[in-house]
């Protein structure tokens, strides 16, 4: 074989196995392989190269999605209830991922959505949110905070005592929620998508393409219960979720729960039709 020829096969040979390099680094799975804990109340768990949902239980446990994007920008799909949580979770990637950059996307106006705000626009990274979660933030932040406030139902809890005291921050960077957004970071996708109300008006889902890795947020369920419907269409919320099911995925990650399979979204299906 000529020297060309060989020079040619080699660098097919090379770039197959890049490609399946960077195709391996994309995958996920809904069985997490490790579980790292940022403090009693914060844990992460491993779905992926890159990839972590991040659970804040405060009281409640609640979950947010980390994705490290190929650029090494640090993407994170709703937030910790809390900043001081949200800044664990920046220094924990910044020490780990040798991450530089972050953006926060809120999936809609609850404190398990947005409340590590703060920390992100503090340290002068991008918050995304639609106009609608400002809006209702404006308008039913406090609301929200008395429904808080009642499901603690202990004032002398130290919950309590923080939700009463709560800064709640709206996004920085504010998208019309009909649109969504797509933001793009080296060569992989993070689309922001408004499948009409569900658990609340304006809650949204973040979907990374290319890992076929699904956040829903709250919208998606991971129990048995519906859970709080304070601001909830229960009318609309199933053709929601039915929306979501031409998008391919591998994972699906619920507002709450440890499930992760793709099975979730038909479970919410379920669980929104056995509801009284």
């Amino acid at each position: 074989m000529q020297t060309k020829q060989l020079i040619g096969v080699g660098l097919a040979i090379l770039l197959a196995l890049t490609g399946c390099a960077s195709s391996s680094a994309r995958t996920v799975s809904p069985t997490p392989s490790a579980r790292i804990a940022l403090a009693e109340d914060l844990v992460l768990r491993e779905i992926g190269t890159g990839a972590y949902v991040v659970t804040h239980s405060y009281p409640w446990p609640a979950n947010s999605l980390l994705v490290e994007m190929p650029d090494r920008t640090v993407v994170m799909a709703g937030t910790p209830y809390t900043a001081e949580a949200a800044r664990l979770v920046i220094a924990w990637a910044e020490k780990q991922l040798g991450a530089q950059k972050f953006v926060a996307i809120d999936t809609g106006y609850h404190p398990d959505n947005l409340g590590g705000n703060q920390a992100f626009l503090e340290a002068g990274f991008p918050v995304y949110g639609s106009d609608l979660t400002v809006r209702l933030l404006q308008e039913r932040g406090e609301s929200i905070r008395a429904l808080m406030l009642n499901l603690i139902g202990d004032p002398a809890s130290p919950y309590y005592a923080a939700y009463r005291q709560m800064t709640f921050v709206p996004p920085d960077h504010v998208f019309p929620i009909q649109a969504g957004i797509s933001l793009r970071y080296g060569n992989e996708t993070v689309q922001v998508i408004y499948p009409g109300p569900s658990q609340a008006p304006d809650k949204v889902v973040v979907y990374f393409p290319e890992r076929k890795l699904l956040f829903g947020s709250c919208m998606i369920l991971g129990g048995d219960q519906i859970g709080n419907t304070a601001d909830a269409n229960l009318a609309a919320w199933p053709a929601a979720v039915e929306s979501l099911e031409k998008y391919p995925v591998v994972v699906v990650v619920p507002g709450h729960g440890e499930r992760l399979d793709p099975g979730l979204i038909q479970h919410t299906l379920d669980v929104l039709a056995a509801a009284p």
